[in-house]
């Protein structure tokens, strides 16, 4: 296990990262480290993830009690803890606003299907937890049925959280989520998106399994988690735009005549409805 100094370098150097790829802004995201059964480090309130520096973090109990550092530890600290209570084996959690992840979610498209064999690997579905307020319970009570069989989870309008058994390991879940969104994204420009057959994602999970991988968590039932194959439609739970759509969330033949002007109309439209809301 790292010892603290070690610790702080991997969170400074993570936040760095994830900035440099644009899926936080100025302040925003928290990442943090479990340094025993009992004590979290975790980033500050109020500071650029860009310019922190080692010294900047905090050190809290797990119950959210300050035991040392400047400032105030982030806005976000009990969706850390909650993490860390129901996932006794982490050791790191990253909260970031990855660009297309948190897209999919203002849009009302999910992405819990699997459609990519490396994801069976690496993080089975992807979830997204219901709309809950920022730097509120409500966040760590709207990922509680999530976060203990997934270690990625997209927040609805909000962003992602993302664990692992450090700091890296987090950060490399983040990176292969929004990895995948940006794959779904591109491929629902260009046709149907057919997701991977039951058979298909058992034998994938039987190689993991000889190369000594562990199982991810699949979700089976994808109509209610995922929608990742549909068209974009401008409303949640609303028929799809494409009526030839079965009920295993497969798109018919039938296409739109230009689906990168139309998706951009409908995220368009869906951001000016919120805004009015």
């Amino acid at each position: 296990m790292k010892n603290e100094r070690e610790l702080r370098s991997d969170i400074v150097e993570v936040c760095k990262h994830i900035h440099a790829k644009g899926w936080i802004s100025s302040t925003d995201g928290n990442v943090s480290a479990r340094l025993r059964h009992d004590r979290i480090l975790i980033t500050p309130s109020g500071i650029h993830k860009g310019f922190m520096k080692t010294g900047d973090l905090i050190i809290v109990d797990n119950k959210g009690g300050h035991v040392s550092g400047k400032g105030k530890p982030s806005s976000e600290m009990m969706m850390h803890i909650t993490c860390y209570d129901e996932r006794p084996d982490i050791g790191a959690v990253v909260h970031a606003h990855p660009t297309l992840s948190v897209a999919f979610s203002v849009a009302g498209v999910k992405l819990a299907k699997c459609l990519l064999p490396e994801v069976v690997f690496t993080l089975g579905s992807i979830p997204t937890a219901d709309y809950a307020p920022p730097a509120t319970d409500e966040v760590p009570d709207s990922i509680k049925k999530y976060i203990k069989d997934f270690d990625a989870v997209i927040l609805e309008r909000h962003g992602s959280v993302t664990v692992g058994s450090d700091v890296f390991t987090a950060y490399n879940a983040l990176e292969r989520m929004e990895h995948v969104a940006e794959i779904t994204y591109h491929a629902r420009q260009l046709g149907s998106v057919e997701p991977l057959s039951g058979k298909q994602i058992a034998r994938l999970q039987e190689i993991g399994e000889e190369q000594g991988w562990p199982k991810r968590k699949i979700i089976h039932d994808s109509c209610n988690e995922c929608n990742a194959c549909n068209k974009f439609s401008p409303q949640r739970n609303q028929t799809p735009v494409d009526p030839g759509c079965d009920n295993r969330g497969q798109v018919a033949k039938t296409m739109i005549t230009n689906p990168s002007e139309e998706v951009m109309n409908m995220i368009v439209n869906e951001v000016v409805a919120s805004m009015k809301s």
